[in-house]
């Protein structure tokens, strides 16, 4: 069975077990000062995709590697936590790499940022340097500012990282294994599937694009027509259709990722942008080696309210936890869009870089960096497309949420109610609603049966037969007038009963109610004025009350 582990700022993290919709703590270690700190543990939480460890980082510096196992018994055990921490390092993203039974790996998304002292010797060294070229007239365009600063080169100590650690199972021990640079504003990770399932790696989410990265990787193939072209990419990476009035120098910020597997060896990963398009991403691996990725193609899936996740069931079931206004839960009515949906590939990427004008003062690796930095680039090969409604998604249900509430107002302004109501602004942007609050539970209206008066008393009887899982169920409706008592019979429908259910219907009811156990099989009571009526297994015994006496309550 699986577990669930979580983090929080308490300085704990709990590993907790469901049984029967009941939680049950298994472990809860503490390693921390309880508060929000940004150097205590528990902000992010990544696990082995095969189960064997989790790793939890705080904002800045400490990482935690947690060893799980089974003992004889079958239950969870806990090992000592190994330490992963990496001073003046802040952490964006963290999730757990899929390859296969090999030593467990995480990436992490994170900037080592310079030493105070560090920074500013680094600066007072690029500001000599400058003026030295200024008094030789060697200051290009490139050099009169910061150009390159929006990238984190040449020492300003802000270069963004995706960085592989490794748990040596063997060793009991946690190494970074692997660093390479990435795109200046990625912001989310996604595990891509590994081993027998898939290429493993992981999908980087930034602005306007989309990359795949892993360990040993090798550069793209070149698109068709770029044979012979001087530049060598390096990146495997995609752009994102854009909206058609979105500014051009306005890049689109991906903020999650999230993988599903359909059967072994088919995946596919769904993104969702800051505007709230979601995003379908596909890669393509080699004919001759499945861990080789030649090939990514993005295409637009449908516009949802913005949300904190993405969740796909295997029941082809999408729920979005949305980060203002209601929660919802979409069905999939078509997922095979390739061919019919605005889509950009790796291929329009990288041929659009090959075409750009290269500049004799950067190197390679800073010319694609600059290219890829730049939204005006983005703009000018992505394909664009105006949101509309939903095409391969349908709502199935909205579970209702009031965050954030942005003002309110607690008043009794109905003119006709008892208690006061709550008046609430919430949500945001297009997901704003006005909503009034009244005390008290709301119901569900089953089945709606027109009486023949105004009752005195109504009463619900059980069943005598237990229905699922033990427990027991109403049966009987029983509505008592002045003169008279109506039954009726609850099931799939509402039915009115007459003699066959073996009440009274002649006389008022003054009280009814099932006696002990269905299962004991102690049957039905009903009290009437003239004396009292016991209903068991279809037969009926009553007791009269003597001479002209009536009972009453």
């Amino acid at each position: 069975s699986d577990v669930v582990v979580v983090g929080a700022d308490g300085g704990c993290c709990s590993i907790i077990d469901f049984e029967n919709g009941v939680a049950k703590v298994l472990h809860c270690p503490a390693f921390g000062k309880v508060g929000c700190r940004r150097d205590t543990p528990g902000q992010y939480v990544a696990s082995d995709p095969r189960g064997r460890a989790a790793m939890i980082a705080s904002v800045e510096k400490r990482k935690l590697v947690y060893v799980l196992n089974r003992d004889a018994a079958g239950e969870v055990t806990l090992a000592s936590p190994l330490e992963a921490h990496r001073p003046r390092t802040v952490v964006f993203d963290l999730v757990g790499v899929d390859n296969g039974y090999d030593n467990p790996i995480f990436a992490s998304l994170e900037v080592q940022y310079l030493d105070h002292e560090d920074a500013v010797l680094s600066e007072k060294k690029r500001i000599s340097d400058l003026k030295i070229k200024e008094e030789n007239g060697q200051v290009g365009s490139n050099d009169s500012g910061k150009t390159d600063a929006t990238l984190g080169r040449y020492g300003d100590g802000f270069t963004k990282q995706l960085a592989y650690y490794e748990l040596d199972l063997g060793l009991n021990h946690v190494s970074r294994r692997w660093a390479t640079t990435t795109h200046r504003t990625a912001c989310c990770l996604a595990a891509i599937p590994g081993g027998a399932d898939g290429p493993s790696g992981v999908l980087v989410g930034g602005e306007d694009y989309i990359e795949y990265v892993h360990e040993g990787m090798t550069p793209p193939p070149l698109p068709p027509g770029f044979e012979g072209a001087k530049k060598i990419p390096r990146r495997l990476i995609s752009a994102i259709p854009r909206r058609e009035l979105h500014p051009s120098s306005k890049g689109i910020l991906i903020t999650t990722i999230t993988v599903l597997r359909q059967k072994k060896g088919k995946f596919f990963a769904l993104a969702q942008s800051e505007l709230g398009d979601v995003y379908k991403i596909t890669l393509q691996v080699s004919k001759e080696d499945k861990s080789v990725v030649t090939k990514m193609t993005v295409c637009l899936l449908d516009t949802l309210p913005i949300g904190i996740g993405l969740n796909i069931s295997k029941l082809a079931l999408l729920f979005v936890p949305a980060e203002f206004g209601d929660h919802c839960l979409y069905q999939f009515d078509a997922i095979d869009i390739e061919g019919s949906a605005v889509t950009c590939t790796s291929e329009q990427t990288i041929a659009a870089y090959l075409k750009g004008e290269s500049r004799a003062s950067s190197s390679e690796d800073d010319e694609e960096d600059l290219f890829y930095a730049s939204p005006e680039n983005a703009a000018e090969f992505a394909p664009t497309f105006r949101p509309t409604i939903l095409r391969n998604l349908h709502k199935v249900f909205t579970l209702d949420s009031l965050a954030p509430v942005t003002s309110i107002l607690v008043g009794e302004l109905a003119g006709n109610e008892v208690s006061p109501q709550l008046y609430a602004l919430c949500g945001r942007g297009p997901t704003s609603s006005f909503r009034i609050l009244r005390h008290g539970l709301s119901i569900t209206e089953l089945a709606v049966s027109e009486l023949p008066g105004i009752p005195g008393a109504v009463f619900n009887v059980r069943d005598e037969k237990s229905g699922k899982n033990g427990k027991f169920y109403d049966r009987y409706i029983v509505v008592s007038f002045a003169d008279a008592t109506l039954v009726l019979s609850v099931g799939e429908t509402v039915e009115e009963m007459g003699k066959e259910s073996g009440f009274l219907t002649t006389e008022p009811t003054l009280a009814c109610s099932a006696l002990g156990n269905g299962d004991k099989g102690g049957g039905i009571c009903q009290v009437y004025p003239g004396g009292v009526r016991h209903i068991q297994r279809g037969s009926v015994s009553q007791w009269h009350v003597p001479g002209i006496k009536r009972l009453s309550a």
